[in-house]
């Protein structure tokens, strides 16, 4: 497999699939913004946040060179839109607890009914 991709480009892979983990929650949470409302508007969001974070992350967490960070940065930017809407086919980002759900019944704690523990007789 050397040969064929070189270390350098493999490891550029590994750290924007970190990243765009992170990149990706980030804009999940800029998202429920209300000035964010269109596409285009999460598109630069990804953009921006891609170089913003990414060539520091790279440049800090795994010391490479400026060079590589801009490929990371590159690479998360398409990775980020793409691991969501992975996530998004599975039904993984809609799914909701059972205790979340509307038809739960919760019962108040004055309401509960106690068993009497029964008096051990030796």
């Amino acid at each position: 497999m050397e040969n064929i991709l070189p270390d350098s480009f493999v490891n550029c892979l590994m750290i924007s699939l970190v990243l765009s983990v992170i990149v990706m929650a980030l804009l999940q949470k800029f998202k429920k913004l209300s000035c964010v409302k269109h596409c285009v508007h999460i598109w630069i969001l990804n953009l921006i946040f891609s170089f913003l974070i990414g060539i520091p992350f790279s440049l800090w967490f795994y010391h490479s060179n400026i060079k590589n960070s801009l490929w990371i940065s590159l690479f998360c930017f398409i990775g980020a839109p793409t691991i969501y809407e992975a996530l998004k086919k599975q039904n993984l980002l809609q799914y909701h607890p059972e205790s979340l759900k509307d038809d739960v019944v919760e019962v108040p704690i004055e309401n509960e009914i106690k068993i009497p523990e029964d008096d051990k007789k030796e």
